[in-house]
């Protein structure tokens, strides 16, 4: 069962693990017919699209559950709901095959809503999410393991868009590329941006897909 989900802000610091398990106490607690790893400690099979970046909600994540049974996705959407936490919302599910190949592997990128806090006036945030497209490269480091690993974050935003004045601040929306090296990330554009540290609210919009309409074929 492919099902789509939004998290709200009340666990939007909740990690990518600790939400994992709540979702496999979920399943249980509705009893769904579960299908489980092998080995010495069986697992429920669950696989999530993109971990969330920690600090966003998300309007469309997307996980694989993996059934023992054949169950109509309003049953079992009924059975899910009640059981869910606060902050975790299904918005849709969809019965897929199991030979489809694997969600992570065919994420190709996301689109984000970006609120910032700042003062600055709007032709002038115009004009720095302009100057940030028109720069050739970004290098920036992300430690990775026990080492410093050197990436260039432009080709990995697909585009930026000004979204005017908000609560916050200003907004815009950005789409990231994901790649086998890199992943493009809000929080490190922001910084790029020159808003490091600065109050903000993210929210990821959807994730694309390789095979989505307007798409790249799927990757090698």
């Amino acid at each position: 069962m492919r099902v789509t989900f939004a998290t709200g802000e009340s666990v939007k610091y909740v990690g990518h693990l600790d939400l994992a398990r709540a979702w496999e106490r979920t399943l249980r607690r509705a009893k769904l017919p579960l299908s489980y790893s092998q080995g010495f400690h069986p697992q429920p099979r669950i696989q999530f699209a993109s971990a969330l970046p920690l600090g966003c909600t998300g309007a469309a994540e997307v996980v694989d559950i993996y059934l023992n049974e054949v169950l109509d996705p309003a049953e079992f959407l009924l059975r899910l709901q009640p059981a869910l936490p606060r902050g975790i919302r299904p918005t849709a599910a969809i019965l897929v095959p199991r030979e489809l190949p694997s969600l992570q592997s065919q994420v190709r990128g996301a689109a984000y809503r970006v609120e910032v806090e700042t003062d600055e006036a709007d032709v002038a945030f115009s004009s720095r999410l302009e100057a940030f497209l028109a720069r050739p490269s970004a290098w920036r480091e992300r430690r990775r393991g026990d080492r410093q690993v050197r990436y260039d974050l432009r080709p990995l935003v697909k585009s930026l868009r000004y979204r005017g004045p908000c609560e916050l601040g200003q907004a815009f929306v950005t789409e990231m590329n994901s790649e086998p090296a890199a992943t493009g990330r809000p929080d490190e554009l922001l910084a790029e941006l020159g808003f490091a540290g600065v109050a903000r609210r993210i929210e990821r919009l959807e994730l694309t897909f390789y095979g989505d309409q307007g798409s790249s074929e799927a990757p090698p």
